[in-house]
């Protein structure tokens, strides 16, 4: 008997549309609570600002970029975008750890239960949204160097020392072990949410930027979207923003408020 697929699973679950949404606009990160872990964790090379072994370029915004609460304007983003969400049947939220991105779906999916990552049924927890947890140290590397922007311009990028070129193939390592991830996640998780509801065929996932962006890829390639590349590359996922892919329309688009106030769903 063959391992499910990411696709398999949510199609044979009924779910047709996967939205990834970005967190709302969150504080600074706390740099000198990330310099104390450091020099507690890293002893004489604290200096280098490395956290963890394996992972370089996860470095001072480690912790303080995944305890950073939203902003009063997040809160503001965050309302407004229940009203796009609300159009959605949602029958399942995922998240990332980091504390915006959970305040952020706090919002925006209310009817869910709160209170962090061991929440319980009706919300599960991906790690690997966070760029900290990726498992991929060139993407981490490369978001240390280049920020926030399009897959477009990663995969054009020749600045980012060892990676010039590889953007492309850097973040389809990536796309491989996240879509490993997820599907063991909604494995797991499903039966579990299914108990509390088994309406809604939506799966809404909280994440960050140009990770979500590298998810949207996978998830619309597990659906059978041939072109999900193409039409995510040029994609620049704004605050509260969603990427939506649609199995059964075979499209993948933006969704969400924007900043001059246009909404697209």
């Amino acid at each position: 008997m063959s391992e499910p697929t990411l696709g398999s699973i949510l199609s044979d679950a009924g779910i047709t549309k996967v939205i990834m949404i970005r967190h709302a606009n969150a504080k600074p990160r706390d740099l000198q609570a990330a310099s104390q872990e450091v020099a507690e964790l890293d002893g004489l090379q604290s200096h280098r600002g490395v956290l963890k072994p394996g992972a370089p370029f996860a470095n001072s915004w480690t912790v303080g970029d995944l305890t950073r609460e939203l902003t009063p304007k997040g809160q503001e983003q965050a309302t407004k975008a229940v009203e796009w969400l609300s159009e959605h049947q949602v029958r399942v939220v995922v998240s990332s750890e980091a504390t915006r991105a959970w305040a952020t779906k706090d919002i925006m999916a209310p009817a869910f239960p709160k209170g962090g990552p061991s929440a319980g049924p009706g919300c599960l927890t991906l790690p690997m949204l966070h760029p900290s947890r990726s498992g991929t140290p060139d993407c981490e590397k490369m978001f240390d160097s280049l920020g926030y922007g399009t897959l477009k311009r990663y995969f054009a990028d020749t600045s980012v020392s060892g990676c010039e070129g590889r953007g492309e193939e850097v973040f389809r390592q990536y796309m491989a072990k996240v879509t490993t991830e997820l599907t063991e996640v909604l494995i797991t998780g499903l039966p579990t949410v299914e108990m509390r509801s088994s309406t809604g065929n939506t799966v809404a996932i909280f994440g960050h930027a140009v990770f979500l962006n590298a998810l949207a890829v996978a998830v619309g390639e597990a659906m059978g979207i041939g072109n999900a590349m193409e039409l995510v590359g040029g994609m620049d996922l704004g605050e509260t923003q969603g990427i939506m892919c649609d199995a059964s329309a075979k499209t993948i688009q933006l969704c969400g408020v924007y900043d001059g106030g246009a909404t697209m769903r």
